[in-house]
């Protein structure tokens, strides 16, 4: 990254690195807003709980005999 030589330069580049400390600073202070904020407890779906009905067992039919 070259060095700005122009006093206009300069300004443009000290304005451009103002702006970057201030959305840092920004950043900063949501970051240390989220944390003290309690998180919120997520709500857990209770699963219905499905009865299986009873299933008969099948009789083995018998073979005929020739």
């Amino acid at each position: 990254m070259a060095l700005p030589t122009t006093p206009k330069q300069c300004v443009i580049k000290i304005r451009s690195l103002k702006k970057q400390v201030t959305a840092m600073e920004q950043r900063k202070k949501k970051l240390a807003a989220a944390a003290k904020k309690k998180p919120a407890k997520k709500k857990v779906a209770k699963k219905k709980v499905v009865k299986r009905k009873a299933v008969k067992k099948k009789v083995a039919k018998k073979k005929k005999k020739r």
